[in-house]
Order: C-alpha cells, then structure tokens, then sequence
C-alpha cells in the first residue's frame, strides 16, 4: 500500500493486518505495527491494542502485553473487558498468578465486571503457580457474582488442586461438575486422577479411569499414567499392570513414564519376573528407559 502510495488508515487496514498477527500467532508482527502506526501519526484504537495484547498472550510474551496494557492509560484510551481479559491470559501463560489476580482487581476498580474468561484466566494463572487457595476464592466469587463457571474454569480449579496436593478439594470440584450440569471432559477426570495420585488414593484413582469410560470419554496417556503412578504408590503391582495392559487394547502407547511407574509397582511388590518383563518391553519399542529407575529397582529386587 506504501509502495502504491495509499496510505493505510487504522480500522480498514492496520487493525485488520494486527488482527491477522495475532490469529496466526505472530506477535512480534504486531507489535512492529502498532509501533509503524505511530511513526505514520496514527492513534491506535482500542481495537489495535485488544488484537496487540491477544497477539502477545498467543506468543507467550506477557511483559509486552501488560506494556501495551498499560499504555492504553498514557495515551488516554479506556480498557474494556477484552483488553483485561487478554492480558489476565498473557499473565497466566507467564505464569504470573499475582498480576493476573491484580489485573481482576484493577477490573473492578475501574468499574468493569470480570466475564467467565477473564475469571478462568485468573484461576489458570493461580494452577500454574500451584496456588489452590486463590484458585477456589475465584471459583466461588464466580457464583457470587452471578456468573457460572465453565469447564475451563472448574478443570483450572481441579489442577490448581492436584498441584496444591489437595485431592479432596480436586475431588468436590469434579463432582460439583455433574450438579451444575457441566460434562467433565478428559481434562477434567485426568486432573482429577492426578489429584489422587498425588494423594495416595489409587482406588478412587481406578473408579475415575472407570467413570470415563462410562462416560463415554477415553482416557489418554496422562490419564493411564496418572492411574499407574497411583497404583504404583500404594503398592498395587497387580491394577498397575492391568492398566499397562488395557492402554494397549485402546490403541494407546505406554511411554517411559508409564514403564517406569508400572516397574516401580513391582518392584514395590517384589515381583521381580514382571519387573523385568516391562523392562524388555521398553526395549523393545525402543524407548530410552530411565537407567536411575531399572538400576535401583534391580538393586532392591536383588534380578
């Protein structure tokens, strides 16, 4: 357009091309931009700044979006929901919990009421920093004001507690789903899976795998893993083993994560013949196993 002498004004040509930036993910386009924006005397609209800080949260770069954030107040343009949500999201893929939860104070100071992404983002910014207890406080003050949460925000809760070591909480999370009418997804039950490994509970972790199953969702390979590292520290060599072997028959592949908990369980059982087993299955799909784990449990189980 430059070249052809017409000159790019700010709705039709520039936010539509920082727009497409930040769709496919290229923040450093955006930003190069909004500053060629300034250069030509044009004032970025909120709309520049919304797509610019959406392009900075796709690409990870949280220090730029909350600059852009921030010079929407210097140049005397007024953040909406968008523009908070976006960088709330930048927050929490930075994993910075506490500016995250910040940005939603700011919301209110300035008079705007958090939606159901801006609060999802806030609790998904606290599960990153393994901070259970704020996490919940956002969950409820969801229902306070009004608002429901979504999936996104009850699986954000769920991990924040598996992270947090709290599987009970994990757990009320995933059955409080089903009462508000919400279908956890694999997400869902794989959080809450984890939650109870962390927790030493491998029978609650085993009715999960079971429940998805009724639900009609598969389980993936975190789940499987979950389940078997679960097992593995409750002793249970025979349910890890199982596990190994139904994730098979569903067409999924263990990986050494998988091996190595399924070993462990064994070698917790002094089951040494199995042990052994998993350990030639490794090699022979060619999987780099974990030399700690094999030489340590082959100590311990004198093979």
């Amino acid at each position: 357009m430059w070249e052809m002498k017409l000159e790019p004004d700010v709705i039709f040509s520039y936010n539509a091309g920082i727009s497409a930036c930040q769709k496919g993910e290229q923040w450093q386009f955006a930003l190069d931009l909004l500053g060629e924006m300034r250069e030509a005397k044009l004032e970025p609209d909120v709309i520049s700044y919304n797509a610019g800080i959406s392009a900075c949260k796709k690409g990870e770069q949280w220090q730029p979006a909350l600059a852009l954030l921030s010079e929407m107040w210097e140049v005397k343009l007024e953040q909406n929901v968008i523009s908070y949500s976006a960088g709330i999201s930048a927050s929490e893929k930075g994993g910075q919990w506490q500016r995250a939860l910040a940005l939603l104070g700011e919301m209110w100071e300035a008079k705007l009421e958090p939606n159901v992404i801006s609060y999802s983002g806030g609790i998904s910014a606290c599960e990153k920093g393994g901070q259970w207890q704020p996490a919940l406080a956002l969950l409820s003050e969801i229902w306070e004001i009004k608002l429901e949460p979504d999936v996104i925000s009850f699986n954000a809760g769920i991990s924040a507690c598996e992270k947090g070591g709290e599987w009970q909480q994990g757990l009320a999370l995933l059955s409080e789903m089903w009462e508000v009418k919400l279908e956890p997804n694999v997400i869902s039950y794989s959080a809450g899976i984890s939650a109870c490994d962390k927790g030493e509970q491998w029978q609650r972790a085993l009715a999960l795998l079971g429940e998805m199953w009724e639900a009609k969702l598969e389980p993936n390979l975190i789940s499987y893993n979950a389940g078997i590292s679960a097992c593995e520290k409750g002793g249970e060599w025979q349910p890890a083993l199982a596990l190994l072997s139904e994730m098979r028959e569903a067409k999924l592949e263990p990986d050494v994560i998988s091996y190595n908990a399924g070993i462990s369980a064994c070698e917790k059982g002094g089951e040494w013949q199995p042990a052994l087993a998993l350990l030639s299955e490794m090699w022979e799909a060619k999987l780099v196993h974990d030399v700690i784990r094999a030489s340590s449990g082959s100590g311990r189980l004198r093979c």
